[in-house]
C-alpha cells in the first residue's frame, strides 16, 4: 500500500484509541516501520499492543465497537488475531500482544511465547532494521536496539541480539537475512555474517515449504544474483538446491566465459523479466551438464544437457513442494532453452515449419514469449564472441508476420480428428491414427491454413508405416 495509506491507518487509529485503555499501548512494529522509514510501499501492518492478551483483547474490542469487519480471526495459542476495519476494508491488519519468547527443542523452530515488555519483544526480533515500533499516539518511531535507524541509514543488515544464539535458535534467520540483503543490496555485517555460516547446517530443520517460500523472495527481488551469491557463499544452496553445487567449479567451452554457475549467474541477470517461472528456470536451465559433461578430441561438450536438465527440475523442486503446473513449465522452458541455437545468429537456418512447430509446442504466445526471454538471456551470457543479441528480436518479428498473416500456430487444431481418421483410412483406435495425425501436422507446419478437404485428399493417399 501507497505510504499515504498507511499514515491515514496510523491517523485513525489514534483518533479511536485516544481516551481508552488502549491510549498510549498501541504500536506499529516491524517491515511496516521499516518500509516507512526506508519510503517503500508498506507490505503488512503489524501491531503490537504492550498489555496483556493485548493483540486479541484490542482486535475484539474494535470488533465489538462495530469498527471491524465481520468476525476477528484469533489465534489463541499465538496470542494474535487478524481483522479488516471498516474504515479500510481491503487492509488486513494483525495484533498481538508485545511477548518474549524460549526455545526448549533444538529440532524445532518454533518457541514458546509469553507476555513480555516491549524491550522483551524487541531483543527476540531477527534484525535491528525489522525492530522498530512506532507509536500511534505520539506518533514517535521508537529504536529500543540503538541500531535499527543507523542500519537503515548505512545499509546494513544485522542481527538484534548474538548472532549464533539468533541464528541457532531460527535458521530460517538465514534465509531471511540472504532474502533482505538481497532485496535492497545492503551489506550484512561480518558478524551477523559469520554468525549465518556457522550456523547453516541447522537450516536442516527447517521444512521444504519456508525454504520455498524465502527463495521465491530471492528470485523475484531486485538482485536475484546477490541472493545467489550469498546461498553459495554461505554453503546454504545445500539445503535449497543442492544440484546446483556442482555448477560452482565446473569449466565450460569455447562457447562460454568462466564456469558453469558463473554464465548462470549471467543469464539470470540478463533475464528482462522477474517472473518466478522464467528466473527459476534461468538458474536451472543448464544443471544438466553436470551430468552429461564429456570430453572428446580434446574439446568438452555438453551433449543434450537441456533434456537432461529437464529431468532434474522435477529432482530439484518436488522436494521444494512447487505445484505441478509451475514444474510443468520450468520443465518445458528449460528442456527447450537450446531450440533455436542452431538457427543462427541472424536466423539465417530458421524455417517457417520448424518456427511453427515451436509456436504449436509453446500452446500459448505467453509460453513462447516465455521461453524466447530465456533463450534471449542465454544468447547473450555466452562469449563475446559467440553471443547472438539479435536473434530472439528477428524470431519475434517473424512470428509478429506470422500472427498478421493468420499463419501463426498457437492453439492450432487439425481440421480433422481421430474419429475421421479412423473412417478416411478404415483403421481402429491406437498408434494408426496417431501416425496418420503427426502427418497431417507436418503437413500444416508447412501449410498451416489447409482446409479439411485437401487433409483428407493427402491422407487418403498417406502409406501407413507397416507395424
Amino acid at each position: 500500500m501507497k505510504q499515504d495509506l498507511y499514515n491515514s491507518i496510523k491517523e485513525y487509529l489514534r483518533r479511536i484509541i485516544e481516551g481508552t485503555e488502549w491510549e498510549g499501548h498501541v504500536y506499529t512494529v516491524g517491515g511496516c516501520v521499516r518500509d516507512e522509514i526506508i519510503g517503500d510501499e508498506v507490505k503488512d501492518i503489524d501491531i503490537c499492543v504492550t498489555l496483556q492478551n493485548g493483540g486479541i483483547r484490542f482486535a475484539e474490542w474494535l470488533q465489538d465497537s462495530g469498527l471491524a469487519v465481520k468476525t476477528t480471526t484469533v489465534y489463541s495459542e499465538f496470542g494474535t488475531a487478524k481483522l479488516h476495519l471498516v474504515e479500510f476494508p481491503d487492509i488486513e491488519m494483525e495484533f498481538v500482544q508485545t511477548r518474549k519468547e524460549k526455545y526448549l527443542d533444538s529440532s524445532s523452530r518454533n518457541p514458546e511465547t509469553a507476555f513480555g515488555t516491549m524491550e522483551d519483544d524487541c531483543w527476540r526480533r531477527d534484525f535491528t532494521i525489522n525492530a522498530l515500533y512506532c507509536d500511534i499516539t505520539k506518533g514517535e518511531i521508537i529504536d529500543l536496539t540503538g541500531m535499527g535507524l543507523q542500519d537503515i541509514r548505512n545499509h546494513v543488515i544485522r542481527t538484534t541480539n548474538n548472532p549464533d544464539a539468533v541464528f541457532n535458535e531460527d535458521p530460517l534467520r538465514i534465509l531471511r537475512c540472504i532474502r533482505f540483503a538481497s532485496r535492497y543490496s545492503w551489506e550484512i555485517e561480518p558478524v551477523t555474517y559469520e554468525g549465518m555460516v556457522c550456523n547453516v547446517s541447522r537450516l536442516e530443520i527447517i521444512t521444504k515449504e519456508r525454504i520455498r517460500e524465502e527463495l521465491d523472495k530471492m528470485l523475484t527481488c531486485e538482485f536475484p544474483v546477490m541472493a545467489m551469491e550469498l546461498l553459495r557463499k554461505t554453503r546454504a544452496m545445500h539445503f535449497v538446491i543442492p544440484e546446483l553445487e556442482e555448477t560452482y567449479e565446473m569449466e565450460q567451452n569455447e562457447y562460454h566465459f568462466g564456469t558453469v554457475w558463473e554464465h548462470t549467474l549471467m543469464v539470470l541477470e540478463k533475464l528482462k523479466s522477474n517472473k518466478l517461472e522464467l528466473r527459476m528456470a534461468a538458474l536451472l536451465h543448464d544443471i544438466g551438464k553436470t551430468r552429461v559433461r564429456s570430453v572428446l578430441g580434446g574439446k568438452t561438450h555438453f551433449l543434450k544437457h537441456e533434456l537432461v536438465g529437464s529431468e532434474m527440475v522435477n529432482e530439484a523442486l518436488r522436494p521444494l513442494k512447487y505445484s505441478n503446473d509451475f514444474i510443468r513449465n520450468v520443465v518445458f522452458l528449460v528442456g527447450n532453452h537450446m531450440r533455436c541455437k542452431k538457427w543462427g545468429a541472424e536466423c539465417e537456418n530458421m524455417k517457417d515449419k520448424k518456427l511453427r512447430l515451436l509456436q504449436f509446442e509453446c500452446g500459448t504466445e505467453e509460453r513462447f514469449r516465455n521461453l524466447l526471454m530465456l533463450i534471449d538471456a542465454d544468447n547473450n551470457a555466452h562469449a563475446d564472441d559467440k553471443c547472438m543479441p539479435n536473434q530472439v528480436e528477428i524470431i519475434s518479428q517473424h512470428t509478429k508476420a506470422m500472427i498478421d498473416e493468420g499463419v501463426a500456430m498457437f492453439g492450432y487444431r487439425l481440421p480433422i480428428n481421430g474419429q475421421e481418421v479412423m473412417q478416411v483410412k478404415g483403421i481402429k483406435a491406437g498408434p494408426k491414427v496417431r501416425e496418420c495425425l503427426d502427418y497431417l501436422l507436418k503437413i500444416a507446419f508447412v501449410d498451416p491454413l489447409m482446409e479439411k478437404n485437401e487433409m483428407i485428399k493427402l491422407l487418403k493417399s498417406y502409406r501407413i508405416r507397416k507395424a
